[in-house]
């Protein structure tokens, strides 16, 4: 339950990025020497010191201009504290692009966490996370897994979007009940100020009344359930596994919105070694929500943290975050992972190697299963692709991922591909 700074989560869609972790990269590989080490390399948990790391992130795509921003980490070790005394994470991202009316900025995003998970000897693990963002071209392409991407004619550049605006200050509670089960607590309160554009999909769904919440609101949640957890690392596991499963509720004030809705779900991964450097890791997630949903919430999903579904960096990557919506959402990773090279640079240690993914999933706009903005059959969507990591000590992991997807085209026609570049491991 690591709190990562996820870049792509943060912007909410795919990012074509051109980051300086490539370049940070090329220097260390020409000034250390490298060499193939196994990836078992002993931790050390008891020597008392600070671990910082961070880059500049540069990037963008032809959607949200040019973006450029920093994430850094920083970890506190000693005491034998596993996997460390404290983990705290920072993101300030921005991207700009000329717009209607002029250059502007596309996304905001900043996000502040610190997870401290050994309080009380080791039985409590508090996680607060602050975190505000908005993006004035979030997708919206309406509900259910047959939503159609194209436009009706003579529609506004924006008819798929809205501008996103969202105040967010989140605590995960951690306590450990006997061996590796624990249970999880959480809070949050959210504020969200949706603002719809004129003649735009989400402008015609709330005219029709498919879509509500689409004002000022306080949301206030609280969740609970369990964890299982037998990872050898939270960082970069190879063996083990991990599921946690549970409900929430949400209430929306002022409640003349409407807007009260609960969820329940779960994930389950599973890490098998293959060798002594590659590991197998697997995992398998569900969500289901009901009651009056409001539309930013029918393309997120998860009981303790929020994460896009079933399109964006932390689902099924390649397709776009927001492309689709609905009260269910299933969907399925799996990835070969490698870390395969160490190398020993002005005192630090780093590690390199990357990962072959494949995602699959789909979403249901209602619990008949049969509705029309479903579509018929399967209707899997999916993406696949590669990834580079680079470890910076023991706590920090740095991730390039491209991933192809053919629902990647209805955002980016010409480049049909998710490119994210994010603090640790997916799952």
């Amino acid at each position: 339950m690591r709190g990562c700074a996820k870049l792509a989560a943060l912007s909410r869609r795919p990012i074509v990025a051109i980051s300086c972790v490539m370049a940070c990269l090329v220097t260390i590989g020409s000034r250390s020497t490298l060499a193939a080490q196994p990836a078992t390399d002993a931790v050390d948990y008891d020597k008392d010191r600070y671990e910082p790391a961070g880059f500049p992130l540069l990037g963008g795509d032809s959607d949200i201009g040019f973006e450029f921003g920093v994430v850094g980490t920083l970890s506190k070790f000693g005491k034998g504290a596993v996997p460390y005394e404290w983990n705290m994470d920072l993101v300030l991202a921005l991207s700009i692009k000329n717009g209607p009316n002029g250059r502007e900025f596309t996304q905001q995003s900043y996000q502040w966490n610190i997870d401290v998970p050994n309080l009380y000897n080791g039985r409590v693990r508090l996680n607060p996370q602050l975190l505000y963002y908005r993006t004035i071209n979030q997708l919206y392409f309406g509900i259910g897994n047959a939503s159609s991407a194209r436009p009706p004619a003579n529609a506004s550049g924006r008819y798929f979007e809205f501008d996103d605006r969202q105040a967010r200050l989140r605590e995960l509670t951690r306590v450990v009940l006997r061996g590796p089960f624990d249970l999880m607590l959480g809070t949050q309160y959210r504020y969200e100020d949706p603002q719809v554009y004129a003649g735009s999909k989400l402008a015609s769904d709330v005219a029709t009344g498919g879509a509500r919440g689409v004002r000022p609101l306080s949301l206030f949640t609280l969740a609970a359930g369990f964890v299982y957890d037998t990872r050898d690392s939270e960082i970069f596991p190879r063996r083990g596994s991990y599921s946690d499963m549970g409900v929430r509720g949400t209430l929306g004030v002022p409640s003349s919105a409407g807007v009260r809705y609960g969820g329940a779900g779960g994930r389950l991964a599973k890490y098998l070694p293959l060798s002594r450097r590659t590991t197998l890791a697997l995992r398998g997630v569900m969500d289901f929500e009901f009651g009056n949903v409001p539309p930013y919430d029918l393309y997120t999903g998860g009981v303790f943290t929020t994460d896009e579904m079933i399109g964006g960096s932390s689902s099924v990557r390649g397709v776009p975050d927001g492309r689709y919506a609905g009260l269910i959402k299933i969907f399925a990773n799996a990835e070969l992972r490698a870390l395969l090279w160490h190398a020993h640079w002005l005192g630090e240690q780093f590690a390199f190697g990357g990962n072959l993914l494949f995602d699959t999933g789909r979403v249901w706009s209602d619990y008949t299963f049969h509705s029309r903005a479903d579509g018929s059959g399967i209707g899997l969507k999916w993406g696949a692709g590669v990834g580079g990591y680079l470890m910076w000590g023991q706590a920090a992991v740095f991730r390039l991922e491209v991933a192809y997807s053919p629902d990647a085209k209805s955002e980016n026609p010409t480049l049909p591909l998710g490119i994210y570049v994010e603090d640790g491991v997916m799952f």
